[in-house]
């Protein structure tokens, strides 16, 4: 089975940055009135909101896999912890 979950996890950072940049020139284009630049800017931020749901999928998917394993999940390593 191939394992998405960390490579999912190094793309998150880029996700979030897209957001701030979205929320920015939305604001930028309202001001402007350039119907273009809004279109993009929402379209960025559905794109977004549809990766954080991905990740979280992921996130779960892995989780669920390492408590099939008989393993704990560590969310902030993203890896199975076994204990002995």
């Amino acid at each position: 089975m191939l394992d998405m979950a960390p490579s999912a996890a190094n793309l998150l950072p880029f996700t979030l940055l897209i957001a701030p940049i979205s929320l920015f020139c939305l604001m930028f284009a309202l001001k402007k009135r350039n119907v273009w630049l809004i279109r993009v800017s929402l379209l960025g931020l559905v794109l977004v909101a549809m990766l954080l749901v991905v990740f979280q999928y992921l996130d779960y998917k892995h989780f669920e896999d390492c408590l099939l394993k008989g393993a704990d999940y560590s969310a902030f390593k993203g890896s199975c912890i076994k204990f002995n």
